[in-house]
């Protein structure tokens, strides 16, 4: 709506609630407390007169689990979106240029757990119309100018074109994304600085279906997949990046390059734009899907730095969720688990203290379940994982070991134990320090092995005609994924071993050349 009154009635002087942004997190907010809580009121301001086609589509098991059986969206994630196999990892050596001749590691059944490749517009746009339906007023366009916050007690301004507006509130929520409204006020805000990662994306038309590739081309590959290889997640990964090909429910695919600045010099070029199609087009095997197909231009968006989080998520009567109060990076779609398990904390708590209950410790139990959460996930995950990105053997185990620990301690007992959605964060709980320790070891190794491989020669050797399986399913698949991902990683240790004796013989024989009389060159030759 444009100007006056929200809709759902008149603008009232004070309410019980209210968020700041109408997208997924502040619409899914607004949406569990009016159906839960039904007597607090709720305002929801919203800047924007339409949502726009957002970077996000993808979710995990534990997203989609969010959106189906706490929001109960799937008659809507039915019909407007589209359903996602997994995720999926294709690597390339120089004699690489078709998807057939790749190494490639992903589902080769279909996936047993419900997830989806969303179009963002379209599923913010439903979840805020579904708030608005169970009883929370929305004002919009509406721009939050400002927020004096109280104890349980706030006053927040608000603009409506040239008219400057207030209402007091018992809880302000805060659902802006990456704008960081209260957390940039309150001085909570903190860049990443381990993790100097930028993203370039748009949205293309006419991308090919890598399952016509493949049924059009050797038997061998198509036979082996019995899920569809393009509604997975495709990763294109090199060292210092990775590229998502990811299709929408309109028919237009996302395409987005995400990279390390120390690796990759994408976000030093002065046409950015340009700098992405170049590194498309010469991303073997991409480039086979990229035929005929066009970018929107008016699409393109580029982020220069992608890490930050705050200090603390929530105070007496405010709160953090979503992207206002972290991002980490897009690699494993984790930013709506993130937005979903703010948003099932932060609603629980609201409805506590409306009920009169002490809430003190469960407010300081989530500031440090969250910060623990994103702490660990970054040490034990990202951090200096873009150096070996480009190894397929050493991502493909990392990929396995990750996705394994991700469904057996989080997955199943969420389907299988709760029965429900649950709120803590990957990695939050104290008693997953075991995980965190045992995934910051592997990485750290995959790294050094990657750095070992590079320095004699043999960088990417292990990226061409391998098929490495993964399997998304309750039953034994994350055990056997599990199983799969320590083999590799030993083998990987194994031939580790060999490599350290190639260094140190180039070693030797440069250190002794001069003594031989010959140059330093001829040697090494020899």
């Amino acid at each position: 709506m444009s100007g006056g009154a929200p809709a759902g009635g008149p603008l009232a002087p004070r309410y019980d609630v209210v968020v700041l942004g109408g997208a997924f997190s502040g619409a899914a907010t607004a949406l569990l407390l009016r159906r839960e809580a039904p007597e607090l009121s709720v305002l929801i301001l919203e800047k924007s007169r339409e949502f726009d086609a957002k970077v996000g589509e993808a979710t995990t098991e534990m997203s989609a689990m969010f959106l189906t059986r706490r929001l109960a969206l799937w008659q809507h994630l039915e019909l407007d979106h589209l359903p996602k196999e997994g995720l999926r990892y294709w690597f390339a050596d120089e004699r690489v240029a078709h998807h057939h001749e790749a190494t490639e590691c992903g589902g080769f059944v279909r996936s047993a757990v419900p997830s989806f490749q969303l179009r963002r517009d379209r599923l913010d746009q439903h979840v805020l119309d579904q708030a608005v339906a169970a009883g929370a007023q929305l004002l919009r366009p509406a721009r939050a100018r400002d927020a004096e916050l109280g104890r349980f007690d706030h006053r927040v301004t608000f603009e409506q074109g040239s008219r400057i507006s207030e209402v007091r509130c018992r809880w302000v929520i805060d659902a802006t994304g990456r704008a960081n409204f209260l957390g940039r006020r309150l001085g909570l805000m903190e860049k990443n600085e381990a993790h100097p990662t930028a993203a370039m994306w748009a949205r293309w038309k006419g991308v090919k279906s890598i399952d016509d590739l493949a049924a059009r081309g050797p038997v061998e590959f198509a036979r082996r997949n019995l899920s569809s290889r393009r509604l997975g997640t495709n990763h294109y990964m090199r060292r210092g990046s990775w590229t998502w090909l990811i299709p929408l429910g309109n028919g237009e695919t996302s395409i987005g390059v995400v990279f390390d600045r120390r690796l990759l010099d994408l976000a030093e070029r002065r046409d950015r734009e340009a700098a992405y199609l170049e590194f498309l087009h010469q991303l073997a095997p991409c480039p086979e899907l990229l035929e005929g197909a066009e970018m929107r231009r008016e699409d393109f968006r580029f982020y220069s730095h992608l890490p930050y989080v705050a200090r603390q998520y929530m105070g007496e009567g405010w709160a953090l969720v979503g992207d206002a109060a972290a991002f980490l990076d897009p690699y494993y779609s984790p930013g709506l688990d993130h937005c979903a398990f703010s948003v099932e904390a932060t609603v629980e708590i609201v409805k506590a203290e409306a009920k009169g209950e002490a809430i003190a410790e469960r407010v300081a139990e989530h500031n440090a379940t969250f910060l623990r959460s994103y702490r660990r996930f970054f040490e034990a995950v990202y951090l200096d994982k873009y150096f070996y990105m480009g190894e397929a053997d050493l991502l493909a185990a990392s990929f396995l070991l990750d996705t394994a620990q991700y469904y057996i301690f989080v997955v199943i007992p969420a389907y299988r134990f709760y029965g429900r959605f649950h709120w803590e964060p990957v990695l939050g709980p104290k008693p997953a320090f075991f995980n965190y320790h045992l995934m910051r070891l592997y990485n750290r190794r995959f790294k050094a092995l990657a750095e070992l491989r590079r320095a004699v020669g043999e960088e990417g050797r292990r990226n061409r005609g391998r098929r490495i399986p993964a399997y998304y399913a309750l039953d034994s698949a994350p055990y056997r994924m599990a199983l799969r991902g320590v083999k590799l990683w030993l083998l990987a240790e194994l031939d580790g071993l060999r490599l350290l004796a190639k260094r140190a013989l180039r070693r030797g024989a440069a250190a002794t050349a001069p003594a031989s009389g010959r140059p330093a060159a001829d040697a090494e030759k020899g």
